[in-house]
């Protein structure tokens, strides 16, 4: 059985590959097809002129003459021209074949013949490395930072030069280079009538544009989920977010290119930094997921693996720039290719990652595999096709492996969160039917249990009737009574008397816990009202005086009307035992936006600090008679909490106590 899934898994994950693989290389030769200056390059006339459209645009390529360590004039060709070495834009990435010490650094002069028809054209030099001068039959056009090697300023700029083009015309193009490990012409440039440029640089510029906007969105919300979670560990969703952080910075130079930053060195140690880091993030994405149940030493080393190698690599651009490259300028001809095939290595090993992940049946590890493959493709194509493809409007191979890489993580999250939200909701459905259960199975015993209680009660009511009657006739009869019995019989009927009002209590408390209360929605400004009116003369009677202050903004609260009315009756029966005859009680009412709150404060003697926390706990009374059971305030607490509100108190001895009854509204 084993055996068969195994070959099953393998079967699956060979047909992907294969699948993703003939996809990839369709793709590509699409691109090289309609989007490479290799192909749309300029042609020729016999006398080796490049022919510039009349309509449209073409790269210049081919025919190129380049005179290294050398920064020549129209003039210096008319009598003795110097010799020169015939090539193509990206030949050479630098002059270190030109030096015996291998050093890249020094000037050079480009030249070219234009073959036009005396229109307008404008010439796109992309990304000079690293500063440059542009001359049209001896005439300076402009050019981007400062080229003489005494004065040498680096500037990286794409700029734009137009110009009437004669029947045959001469372009010079003079470099100077030392920050840079690839200099001169490296990226062909682009002639054709200004319209066609404009629409080119419009179309790279958004395609630029969604590629780097939706990374930084896709990093950003990443970010601020995994920082919700509260998580001390790093976790995909970190490492996705700084994979598609990575990804936008790589991906935004086209933009600095538009406008030209002077801090060459920097920008291209960024640049190859996050390019090492979108290869870190996604080993340790597929490490989280995949690896999960290796044993303890295989993890170990691809911990190592990954941390050491993979993160210290990432430090190499800088190190080399800044610390080896000034003075030791002739290793860069290999470092280029050193991390060139460092990120084919690093793909091939999460091709390997992510098609472990398929034979172990790891959620969603198919879609990850052929983003690997389409991303090892890239990667090695890219590599590969240095100096012999470059895009001509859009990005390169490289860049949308590793979009593809970002697509596919940010589709990855969306169905782990998709998983996870559906796991909770089919959790959140069995909690809610189990709380139901356990709810209706509590509800019968509540319900049971006062039932029992109050039959409990009602048995005992009759004994302790009768033995109050008994004792009441003892007395009562004078039946040759001495002075110690018959007080003891007034203590006996004392005594009845209490337990007969506790089991009046019990049954109250029964009553309140045998059955769910009934809500309405009811307005509590009319409420008040009614409650105000019908127990004036009863206060009234006790001697205080009983004011109302309502508001007339309506008030809309879901209540059962006898249980706030009882509630309330407490309060007020509370608030006239304890104040004087020459006092108030007001009822109040007020309201916010969420919440009614309704008063109940009198001018009585007030209750001591010490007794405050504990008024509310049942068979607490600071009553000094022994009519008190301490349960009303018990009772009105548990009405109120019923009706998802809250109760408070406040009380200064001897000037009296309010206490406030906070209900929420609904609308």
């Amino acid at each position: 059985m084993k055996l068969t899934i195994f070959f099953k898994s393998f079967f699956q994950t060979i047909m992907i590959a294969v699948g993703t693989i003939i996809l990839t290389l369709l793709g590509l030769s699409t691109i090289i097809r309609y989007d490479n200056k290799y192909i749309t390059k300029a042609e020729f006339t016999q006398d080796n002129l490049s022919i510039v459209p009349e309509n449209g645009c073409c790269a210049l390529v081919d025919g190129w003459e380049l005179y290294p360590d050398a920064l020549l004039f129209s003039s210096d060709f008319l009598s003795d021209p110097p010799s020169y070495y015939p090539t193509w834009a990206g030949q050479y990435p630098n002059l270190a074949l030109f030096h015996e010490d291998k050093n890249p650094y020094g000037i050079s002069t480009w030249r070219m013949h234009l073959k036009g028809n005396g229109n307008i054209v404008t010439l796109y030099l992309q990304e000079p490395l690293c500063a440059a001068k542009v001359y049209i039959n001896g005439r300076c056009l402009g050019g981007t930072g400062e080229v003489s090697s005494e004065t040498y300023s680096p500037l990286i700029k794409d700029t734009f030069y137009s110009f009437y083009l004669e029947n045959e015309s001469e372009l010079i193009i003079q470099t100077a280079n030392y920050s840079h490990y690839y200099g001169g012409i490296w990226y062909a440039p682009i002639i054709g009538d200004p319209d066609s440029i404009s629409h080119l640089i419009a179309a790279r510029t958004l395609l630029y544009g969604l590629l780097f906007f939706s990374s930084l969105t896709l990093s950003l919300f990443c970010i601020i989920l995994w920082r919700r979670k509260n998580k001390a560990s790093y976790s995909v969703e970190f490492y996705f977010g700084m994979l598609s952080f990575s990804f936008a910075l790589r991906i935004c130079y086209p933009f600095l290119r538009l406008f030209g930053i002077p801090l060459v060195r920097t920008l291209y140690i960024i640049e190859d930094v996050s390019a090492l880091l979108i290869i870190y993030f996604s080993l340790r994405i597929a490490g989280l997921l995949f690896l999960s149940a290796i044993n303890y030493h295989a993890k170990k080393i691809l911990h190592i693996l990954f941390n050491v190698i993979c993160g210290g690599m990432c430090s190499i651009p800088l190190i080399f720039s800044l610390f080896i490259f000034p003075f030791i300028p002739a290793l860069t001809l290999w470092y280029g290719s050193m991390i060139s095939w460092y990120k084919v290595v690093m793909a091939v090993l999460l091709i390997v990652l992510t098609a472990y992940g398929c034979f172990t049946k790891f959620l969603h590890t198919k879609i990850i595999f052929a983003a690997s493959i389409v991303n090892g493709i890239c990667l090695l194509y890219s590599v590969l096709t240095i100096g012999y493809y470059e895009p001509f409007i859009g990005a390169y191979p490289e860049e949308y492996g590793t979009f593809c890489m970002v697509i596919t993580f940010a589709v990855l999250m969306v169905q782990r969160s998709r998983a996870l939200t559906e796991e909770n909701l089919r959790l959140n459905q069995n909690l809610q039917a189990e709380v139901n259960e356990k709810t209706e199975y509590l509800q019968k015993l509540l319900v049971e249990r006062g039932q029992l209680i109050s039959e409990l009660g009602h048995d005992m009511k009759s004994p302790l009737t009768s033995l109050s009657n008994m004792a009441q006739i003892i007395r009562l009869n004078d039946i040759m009574l001495d002075q110690d019995t018959y007080k003891r019989i007034l203590h006996i009927e004392e005594q009845c008397d209490i337990l007969s009002e506790r089991l009046k209590s019990i049954q109250e408390i029964a009553s309140q816990t045998s059955s769910p209360i009934q809500m309405e929605p009811i307005i509590l400004n009319t409420f008040l009202s009614d409650f105000y009116h019908n127990y004036c003369p009863i206060i009234e009677l006790y001697g205080p005086n009983f004011l109302k202050n309502i508001t007339n903004h309506p008030c809309k609260i879901m209540a059962n009307q006898e249980q706030l009315f009882r509630a309330l009756e407490n309060l007020l029966y509370n608030a006239a035992d304890f104040t004087p005859s020459d006092g108030k009680i007001i009822l109040s009412l007020t309201s916010d936006e969420s919440f009614a709150y309704i008063e109940i404060s009198d001018t009585g003697c007030g209750i001591a600090e010490k007794d405050l926390p504990d008024i509310f706990k049942r068979s607490y009374t600071t009553r000094s008679d022994k009519g008190g059971q301490g349960l009303g305030l018990t009772i009105t607490r548990t009405i109120v909490s019923e009706h998802g509100g809250k109760i408070d108190v406040s009380s200064k001895q001897g000037k009296g106590t309010t206490f406030t009854v906070c209900l929420p509204l609904i609308f």
